[in-house]
């Protein structure tokens, strides 16, 4: 004879663990994509943290990625760059599907001056592939 409290425990707990497997799994892919930013930021000296980035967007579309750097000076362009490249060695490493990238660059210096710009995943794509040049990277931005 069956005992039906026993299976609806089992069920329950199964669901339960199925439900909570399928929302840990994007966040686990966004620290993965998080942790790459992070080691090719560090690779050019540029500190970030994960409180700096997010992920923002609804699950079936593509979601934007921003991250808020910190300048070193005057080289406010530098670490912009290092910001897009680290964005995009990330995309390209994870497959993860990003539509745009925004960066904010605080550069403290400045009595904390923020520069905020917007970059197409097409554009960001051209410049991890030596197709385009920085400069004219730069120029292409869209400065907010």
């Amino acid at each position: 004879m069956f005992r039906s409290g026993k299976y609806q425990r089992l069920i329950a707990v199964f669901l339960v663990l199925g439900w909570c497997l399928a929302l840990t799994t994007p966040a686990r892919a966004n620290l993965r994509f998080f942790s790459i930013v992070q080691q090719v930021c560090k690779s050019y000296r540029v500190p970030v943290t994960l409180d700096q980035m997010s992920m923002e967007g609804e699950e079936g579309t593509n979601p934007t990625f921003n991250i808020a750097l910190q300048s070193r000076r005057n080289n406010f362009e530098e670490v912009m760059l290092v910001g897009y490249i680290a964005s995009s060695q990330a995309i390209a490493r994870t497959d993860m599907e990003v539509k745009t990238i925004n960066i904010t660059v605080t550069i403290p210096k400045a009595d904390n001056m923020l520069l905020m710009t917007t970059a197409d995943i097409a554009l960001v794509e051209q410049l991890r592939l030596g197709e385009i040049k920085s400069s004219e990277f730069m120029r292409q931005l869209q400065w907010n």
